[in-house]
């Protein structure tokens, strides 16, 4: 059974052991009383039975003490700054995260007044380089689904561009905003945004799922984007190039089954590729006003076209010279590869450091496995730079 303050405390040490992410840490939260059990297990039973690599199995065992400490850091800090640190036991924990991701952070550090359940969540993206043609659509969109909608919680990541216009906007019109940030607590990224941040904690709120003790990473900004899509009851991007960003937070949004919306652009200016590809290849509803959002949401709006055209990209023509999909099965894969395919089928589309955490081995390690496995045609990128089975 969880207890929410040893556990915290535990749960929170086996966040610093490489190659123990956030799957494993759940595992071993049902399968012991208290996560502090884990860390009176020998060596070889926490990698016969608990399944976890030598190397990691060696840091719980032989360096605890380390690890307590470092935890203990992590919820002084938390506590200085008033930043609740929730697990996927706490009831404030965002449910939607829970049930659409096997691989959700087990813990998320939040800082707020606003209720993450219970009532509509819509994440708005784009571009930071927006064109007046998206601001005027994402302020005029808000201010909308505020009158629809007045409990809304409008969620974005805090960059400049579509993002900060979306928070300043549900500011401005009585809704509550809620910021997911690519960075820890002690930083605030853009830092010019950080004059935002207390209004939109005061209706609103922050989170975030990187540690105090963490380090500012490009890469945490793509992990950043699958929370705005999983917590969501719709994503709408606005503005985005061919490869911008926020294609990742569509495309984990098309995966994850979150309803997905993009607004329509001058197929001439790079600020609309994106859109105007995510609605071509019918991942993405067509959208120009927040009624169209509405009625996605209530199930009134037709999508047997969508899942028409969704289906025919999915499973193209199969002519004599299309390559197939492997047999995974006949496949005569080695240990490391095995455990990247493992993975990639449990969570889907991952960025490198996530697989290197899942896995234990290092960014260069995994970056050669997934070349091997890509040039086999098992695995592919992703257009947000991620990877995923074929």
């Amino acid at each position: 059974m969880w207890n929410s303050n040893s556990d915290i405390l535990y749960g929170l040490a086996l966040t610093f052991v490489h190659g123990v992410g956030s799957a494993k840490i759940k595992e071993l939260s049902q399968k012991y009383e208290s996560l502090g059990d884990v860390f009176a297990l020998p060596e070889k039973v926490l990698v016969e039975q608990c399944r976890l690599n030598e190397s990691a199995a060696k840091a719980i065992s032989g360096n605890s003490a380390t690890l307590l400490r470092l935890a203990e850091r992590e919820i002084e800090s938390a506590g200085k700054e008033g930043v609740k640190i929730l697990s996927i036991y706490d009831a404030d924990y965002p449910s939607s995260l829970v049930k659409r991701r096997s691989d959700t952070p087990f813990f998320i550090y939040y800082k707020g007044a606003a209720s993450l359940n219970d009532r509509r969540i819509i994440s708005i993206v784009g571009t930071r380089n927006m064109t007046h043609y998206g601001k005027s659509f994402t302020e005029s969109f808000v201010s909308d689904i505020a009158k629809i909608y007045p409990d809304a919680l409008i969620v974005s990541g805090l960059a400049r561009g579509v993002d900060i216009t979306a928070h300043c906007a549900a500011l401005k019109n009585g809704l509550d905003t809620l910021a997911v940030m690519g960075t820890s607590f002690p930083t605030i990224y853009p830092a010019d945004h950080r004059r935002y941040v207390g209004e939109i904690m005061e209706h609103g709120g922050l989170v975030t799922q990187f540690q105090y003790q963490s380090s500012t990473d490009n890469k945490n900004f793509v992990e950043r984007n699958r929370i705005i899509a999983a917590i969501a009851d719709v994503v709408v991007v606005v503005e985005s190039k061919g490869n911008g960003g926020s294609m990742y937070t569509a495309e984990w949004s098309h995966r994850l089954g979150v309803p997905l919306c993009a607004l329509p652009g001058d197929y001439t200016r790079e600020q609309s590729e994106g859109c105007n590809n995510l609605i071509r290849n019918g991942k993405a509803h067509l959208v120009t006003s927040a009624a169209d959002v509405d009625e996605i949401l209530s199930g009134n709006r037709d999508d047997s076209f969508l899942r028409r055209v969704s289906a025919i990209q999915s499973h193209p023509s199969s002519e004599k010279n299309s390559p197939q999909k492997p047999d995974l099965s006949a496949l005569d894969l080695d240990e490391d590869k095995s455990r990247i395919v493992e993975i990639l089928s449990s969570t889907g589309p991952s960025h490198k450091d996530i697989i290197a955490r899942e896995s234990g081995k290092t960014i260069s390690e995994i970056s050669d496995i997934l070349f091997d496995l890509e040039m086999e045609g098992i695995v592919r990128e992703t257009m947000g730079g991620g990877y995923e089975m074929v």
